[in-house]
């Protein structure tokens, strides 16, 4: 355990003072999830749920309590036992001696409990570091979007002005004045909203990492995309992930349990040794005793039917769940090569095609070449494009994040909270 805090404790100071993170008001994403893993409420559950299951294991561990005995006999009855002089008194000691390997047993049956909180806890805090990338990922793409809003609002003031000069040179009607007027009002609604979006980003990847606001900026290139798994290590990986591992535990627990519920039909004798006063003539003597449940009616056989049933169910969910992960695994290497492949079309070939689109129907229309529906034309195809880019982005790495989590990218990261491996 103190491994694992130190572990932490490592990768949270490696985050907070590498040169990218000491840059003023940019958070990183290594610092985002330092944050996320020392402050999430989320995370913190799962540790405590950790722990849980450690004392449960120790609980289970134990042997039963002895148990003293004291008895009185021969007292205040008929002469000549009237009174006290007659009496005898025994104290002695009794315990349940469990046979069968029950305390093995149960112990066991902890034990893999505790291995599938920690694996519960892995995949869980796995799912909340893939949620803060997205995040992450979103408050860039906001703050990029909150750029080109901007300069559309600068890129429609412009045109508006060029049309102004058009109009005094009497080179244009007033209708080309108005729908100029009309972009402008458009591209500052767009720009209101893209604060908006941008805020709410941010209060989304703040709560993530405890806090209620996050002030600082996002340092991210959008422009460099990560690669795309191979399928055959996609595949490959599927059986390391914390869900795959789960439903192998379930099957150990299962069978684990079986052979508890048999060794518990299984009676337990119980000895006692004590010592016993006799009034009468002041003597004193030890007696010892063993008792045995007869196991005629009870041997737990309820338990152990359910405990079979039990072990096909796992078995079966353990399938299922193979057959889930592959197809889950499937779409997602799909659609994030599909979104890759979009997300290039738009950087490759869209982009600098709309763009150069509008640098000529701008000089054109300088020129007299192209009408004002031209020049319009032309910059809203660039401001759609641009949206459309930035929408692909948000897909790719929105559908990158679930991923990764199939590819183990996060498992370093969130073992780091409790050394998980040393403590099994």
């Amino acid at each position: 355990m103190f491994k694992g805090k130190y572990a932490l404790f490592a990768f949270i100071i490696t985050a907070l003072f590498t040169p990218q993170a000491q840059a003023q008001n940019t958070l990183t994403l290594e610092q985002a999830y330092a944050n996320v893993l020392a402050q999430n409420p989320q995370v913190q559950s799962y540790k405590a749920r950790v722990m849980a299951a450690e004392g449960h294991r120790l609980q289970e561990s134990l042997m039963p309590n002895p148990e003293a005995v004291f008895e009185a006999e021969n007292f205040g009855g008929d002469s000549p036992r009237n009174g006290l002089d007659a009496a005898e008194y025994t104290l002695g000691i009794e315990q349940q001696i469990e046979i069968a390997g029950k305390r093995s047993k149960r112990e066991q049956v902890a034990s893999i409990e505790k291995q599938q909180a920690s694996q519960e806890a892995l995949a869980g805090i796995q799912a909340t570091l893939a949620q803060t990338k997205a995040a992450y990922m979103r408050v860039a793409i906001a703050e990029e979007r909150l750029g080109l809003a901007e300069k559309r609002v600068a890129l429609a003031e412009k045109t508006h002005e060029t049309v102004k000069k058009r109009i005094s040179a009497a080179k244009s009607a007033d209708i080309q004045h108005t729908k100029a007027d009309i972009e402008v009002s458009a591209a500052e609604v767009e720009q209101r909203k893209a604060v908006k979006e941008l805020d709410i980003a941010k209060t989304e990847l703040a709560n993530l990492m405890g806090a209620s606001m996050l002030d600082a900026g996002i340092s991210s290139d959008l422009s460099n995309l990560p690669d795309v798994p191979e399928r055959e290590v996609l595949m490959q990986a599927l059986e390391q992930t914390p869900m795959s591992t789960l439903s192998q535990l379930s099957v150990l627990r299962e069978n684990s349990a079986l052979d508890l519920a048999r060794a518990n039909g299984v009676a337990d004798p119980t000895f006692g040794l004590g010592v016993r006063r006799f009034n009468e003539d002041d003597g004193t003597a030890f007696l010892a005793s063993v008792s045995i449940p007869i196991n005629i009616f009870d041997r737990n056989q309820g338990k152990v039917a359910e405990a079979k049933a039990n072990l096909l169910a796992a078995e079966s969910d353990q399938k299922a769940q193979r057959l889930n992960l592959t197809r889950q695994a499937e779409e997602l290497l799909q659609t994030l090569i599909s979104a890759k492949e979009e997300v290039l079309a738009y950087q490759d070939g869209l982009l600098p095609s709309a763009q150069k689109a509008y640098s000529q129907a701008e000089e054109g229309f300088d020129r007299g070449a192209f009408s004002f529906l031209d020049l319009l034309d032309a910059q809203r195809t660039l401001f759609d494009v641009q949206e459309s880019h930035l929408e692909a982005l948000a897909s790719f790495h929105e559908t990158k994040s679930k991923i990764d989590i199939l590819t183990g990218e996060y498992a370093p990261v969130a073992a780091s909270v409790f050394n998980i491996n040393e403590e099994e």
